[in-house]
């Protein structure tokens, strides 16, 4: 008996949910992201509006932008960002230089020991300088001297944030030294052109595209840092505008008003340095498309050799051996007033961050807690936006695709600020906020761009016709995306969620803005164990911290199958 071949389903049953899935992703998103963006632009314009009245329209924003402090917080964040993009531009540039002359072997080794500074986060980093080079810090215990008058200063921010952010240009720029190879420099040799007018008139022209590209990214991670600024800036006075937020939101009376436009100055620099950076990134990366990279390093000679130990050796250890030990060996002390000494040494503090009765373990336990939520939940909107933006392709995923991205160019502060104002509200029946329901929402909403992207990315990977031979064969569309996508992408998919847990873990702006009472993270632990007084513990907890998020953002690099070729 012959069998009797079924019609596959048409391609409009079988694609019968995609308006679906638009609208749930739109949906997500809106409320996400655009919401509270909506609220600060609303907040600024009409200060009453969560009394549904429009009076008093700009009554708020022309006062704000005529008050001499807002004016001096923005020169002061502007200085403050330009100063930091300049210096990190200034220690990476010789690195990246030399990058491209040492073999891939030791090159590699390099790249990652210079990345680890983005283990340490910007406030602990503050912190641990603070501890260093404080009076009666350890350079004093030590050495007998302390640079708390440079530590306490413009230079001192400067400085600090420099050292934390230069990676994100050195990255960047030793990859476009790498893209130029040595056929121009030979060039320029064979013309008689010496080692620096090759580098001033030939390769530094060449990779300036990528140095501002960078160097704007480096721009906008300063604008929006609060921690190093109100851990060290406090100490003399120094106001940017993430700080004036901060105060204008815990100091009484509230002023909701204020901080929305506040938020709104902020949002627009970010916002716009973030858009020229992307246009130069994409110049870039079409300029560059057909060229191919020459084979990195050269026979180098026991002076240059030397020369290079000594430069990289220095970054190392001024960016991470001295942040790193200053937290270990503060971690370690049994009391602070005991000094650097063997003698004061002792695990307790460690080992009471592990005591299921204390605080810290209740830090602990919540935000790890409150990071897996976020890893999955990040995760599995990202699955959906990243299907709908890739494969659908129609015009309201062009709306998806910037709402992607936005939280990239929004500061931490103002989408912490926009949240507030969304859900802080009487007429919602139900709401997020005063709960530790509001902190998962501002993890979800800051780490969205990374799965989402890396998804992204790994979908255009995989080609249209498997969906097609899927949908021929009468698979709907849901089971298109359970049975053949999800399972390719898996991969990818765990590792965005580790580097979302990462993230997570350590975010300090939105907890310390939108944790209820009673409830603290392991940012807002270390935060307050300082202004408590009680350094050791704090530095206890940062370590672990280190430690936790280094590994894990380790392990998500490290799974097999987690790039999709």
């Amino acid at each position: 008996m012959t069998a009797v071949a079924l019609p596959a389903r048409s391609s409009g049953q079988t694609r019968s949910i995609r308006p679906l899935l638009l609208g749930l992703a739109a949906l997500i998103m809106l409320t996400l992201v655009g919401l509270p963006v909506l609220a600060i632009l609303l907040y600024a314009l009409f200060p009453h509006i969560n009394e549904w009245s429009l009076a008093e329209p700009f009554s708020v924003l022309l006062p704000n932008l005529a008050n001499p402090h807002l004016i001096g917080a923005t020169l002061n964040s502007l200085s403050l960002s330009l100063s930091v993009t300049l210096l990190s531009a200034a220690i990476a540039l010789p690195l990246a230089y030399r990058r491209a002359q040492l073999p891939e072997s030791s090159g590699r080794i390099w790249d990652a020991l210079l990345m680890l500074p983005f283990l340490i986060p910007p406030y602990i980093g503050a912190l641990s300088w603070m501890q260093l080079l404080q009076v009666n810090g350890f350079s004093e215990q030590l050495l007998g001297f302390n640079l708390a008058s440079f530590l306490y200063s413009f230079p001192g921010i400067v400085t600090v944030m420099a050292l934390h952010l230069f990676p994100m240009i050195y990255l960047a720029t030793s990859k476009a030294f790498a893209v130029i190879g040595r056929r121009y420099g030979d060039v320029g040799r064979v013309f008689g052109g010496s080692t620096l007018q090759i580098f001033t008139r030939i390769h530094l022209p060449m990779v300036l595209p990528t140095l501002l590209s960078s160097g704007l990214i480096v721009f906008v991670l300063t604008i929006e840092e609060f921690g190093t600024p109100e851990i060290l800036g406090s100490r003399f006075g120094f106001r940017v505008i993430v700080t004036s937020i901060h105060e204008k939101l815990s100091d009484w009376p509230i002023d909701l008003p204020g901080a929305s436009v506040l938020s709104i100055i902020l949002i627009l620099i970010a916002f716009a340095a973030y858009r020229l950076h992307q246009r130069l990134a994409n110049r870039f990366s079409a300029a560059i498309d057909n060229q191919q990279v020459d084979a990195a390093g050269t026979e180098r000679t026991g002076r240059q050799r030397l020369i290079d130990l000594l430069l990289f050796g220095s970054a190392f250890f001024l960016a991470v051996m001295l942040p790193l030990l200053t937290i270990t060996a503060s971690s370690l002390l049994d009391t602070l007033s005991g000094g650097l000494t063997l003698a004061n040494m002792s695990l307790k503090h460690l080992s009471g961050l592990f005591d299921l009765d204390s605080e810290a373990w209740g830090a602990i336990s919540t935000s790890f807690g409150l990071a897996l939520a976020a890893a999955l939940c990040s995760v599995l909107i990202a699955i959906l936006v990243a299907f709908t933006v890739v494969r659908l392709r129609t015009r309201g995923t062009a709306l998806l695709d910037f709402l992607s991205i936005l939280p990239n160019a929004i500061p931490g502060m103002a989408i912490a600020v926009g949240l507030i104002l969304t859900w802080n509200q009487p007429f919602w029946p139900v709401t997020p906020y005063n709960s530790s329901a509001i902190l998962l929402v501002a993890y979800i909403c800051l780490t969205l761009p990374y799965p989402i992207r890396m998804l992204s990315a790994a979908l255009k990977q995989l080609p249209q016709s498997l969906d097609d031979a899927a949908y021929i064969s009468g698979a709907s569309e849901a089971r298109v995306i359970l049975r053949i996508l999800a399972p390719l992408l898996a991969p990818v998919a765990l590792a965005a969620g580790f580097i979302v847990f990462a993230i997570s873990t350590r975010e300090l702006v939105s907890s310390l803005m939108l944790a209820p009472p009673g409830v603290q993270t392991v940012a807002t632990y270390v935060f307050h164990q300082f202004d408590q007084g009680s350094i050791n513990a704090g530095m206890a907890m940062s370590l672990v911290t280190i430690l936790v998020s280094g590994s894990i953002i380790l392990l998500g690099q490290r799974l097999p199958g987690a790039k999709i070729r």
